[in-house]
């Protein structure tokens, strides 16, 4: 699948995600973000057929314990600022999306770093504008 239609794909289910969101736990709607930025991030380390400490899964899990501090301190702020954190943190992911060499041993798909991104960018978007 080409990276264009894989980000298109991945912003739908973004908005998709986030005006779920909304309707469902609008007072939550950051905090709920920032869960799911965890659980993003948490899938590229688990997505591993071995678990060797080499420089990819070093990475995922540097990530991965950015998302959480990024949902930790969202947690302790007012929700605007924690709109803008877990915001920056999607916004963050998606940049990570685009440069990461998941190495040889990851079971990622060619076509998920694009659409993860795209992903990323729509939920990033709709929380510091919507």
């Amino acid at each position: 699948m080409n990276n264009g239609i894989s980000a298109a794909i991945g912003a739908v289910l973004g908005v998709g995600t986030d005006v779920a969101t909304e309707r469902v736990a609008p007072r939550h709607r950051a905090m709920a973000l920032a869960g799911g930025l965890v659980a993003a991030a948490a899938i590229y380390p688990i997505a591993r057929r071995e678990r060797r400490l080499g420089a990819p899964l070093a990475r995922e899990v540097a990530g991965l314990l950015v998302t959480g501090a990024v949902a930790s301190m969202a947690a302790r702020s007012s929700q605007t600022a924690a709109r803008n954190l877990v915001a920056a943190g999607w916004a963050a992911h998606a940049a990570f999306d685009m440069v990461h060499d998941g190495g040889h041993d990851s079971l990622i798909p060619s076509w998920y770093p694009a659409m993860c991104a795209g992903y990323d960018l729509a939920v990033a978007g709709r929380l510091v504008t919507a």
